[in-house]
């Protein structure tokens, strides 16, 4: 069976190699696309060869007030040289005449049906942080936040924002006022699917990663998503019912999904009242947020130990 995939970032081109072949379709032949580039040192499909950096430390502040901490003995995260690893795992050169059977929507967010933001990502050098160290900073007139992850002797230092159009001054800024300083040496924009819905077919094709909705609104994290949806659509294809298999395979991703959509309303909820929601968070909120698997269980367990930022999350969700 001949299947297209219209798009070879990480979705496309994992599934093609998973599925072990097909026809790629990609407007450009380099790829690129703006983002914090790491990925759960569990990713299927990452070579250590194209790791950069890696990360077993993070540090959240509310602007420049730190209010959690969250370590792992070993590397949670890779650095990846995303450009390099993604063009390594493009494969596919089938007849350009053969009709498909079956088409794969992979284009990101470029195909995405939601809202949408920009973000900014720099590489900045000139500022030495903690080794194997991620930075996130929540500021406190936006929903979004900024990062500081280590990438191979530079800084990749981004933000994305609900609301705001163009992020790139803002990460001026913010290298100027909250890393004192740096040289910027590159910066560029990408959009990210923060509100998605999910899709993963849409009447003439199957849809994986981005394209599917399978990002996590309150992260940005779509990498690792992205590879899974790919991986399980391959698999699916093998099977009676392919669609049904594929929902199955992807049900833990699009749950998290979901939950993080009405996280980030609440957020906004409460940044219209003055909170942030990083400070109703302790460190079992915290790691459950790094490790993409947060759940209502975890926001009330933490709750219930202070009540007062209890009511100011259930004031917020049901305003």
């Amino acid at each position: 069976m001949l299947v297209e995939v219209v798009g070879l970032g990480p979705s496309g081109a994992a599934f093609l190699r998973a599925y072990g072949g097909g026809r790629g379709v990609e407007r450009s032949r380099r790829y690129f696309k703006a983002c914090g580039e790491a990925v759960p040192v569990e990713t299927p499909m990452v070579e250590l060869k194209y790791v950069v950096d890696k990360v077993r430390r993070y540090v959240f502040y509310s602007w420049r007030r730190a209010v959690g901490e969250v370590s792992y003995r070993a590397p949670r995260w890779y650095i990846v040289d995303k450009q390099r690893w993604v063009e390594s795992m493009r494969v596919g050169g089938a007849d350009a005449e053969e009709p498909a059977e079956v088409r794969v929507k992979a284009g990101g967010p470029y195909m995405s049906v939601g809202e949408r933001i920009t973000v900014a990502r720099a590489y900045v050098e000139g500022v030495k942080l903690d080794d194997e160290t991620a930075y996130f900073v929540f500021p406190p007139d936006a929903a979004g936040f900024y990062w500081v992850f280590p990438h191979g002797g530079v800084y990749n230092v981004g933000g994305g924002f609900v609301g705001v159009e163009n992020p790139v001054p803002y990460v001026y800024a913010f290298v100027e006022k909250w890393l004192g300083g740096g040289r910027v040496v590159d910066v560029r924009g990408a959009p990210l699917t923060v509100v998605p819905r999910v899709v993963l077919h849409d009447g003439e094709a199957f849809r994986v990663g981005e394209a599917a909705g399978l990002v996590y609104p309150l992260t940005g994290e779509g990498i690792r998503p992205g590879i899974l949806s790919a991986l399980a659509l391959a698999e699916a294809l093998k099977t009676k019912r392919p669609l049904e298999a594929y929902r199955r395979g992807v049900e833990k991703i699009a749950g998290q999904v979901e939950f993080q959509k009405r996280l980030l309303r609440t957020a906004q909820r409460l940044l219209a009242r003055g909170e942030l929601l990083i400070e109703l968070a302790d460190d079992s909120v915290l790691r459950d947020y790094i490790e993409e698997n947060l759940s209502a269980k975890t926001l009330f367990l933490a709750l219930s130990k202070r009540p007062a930022h209890a009511v100011k999350l259930v004031a917020a969700l049901i305003r």
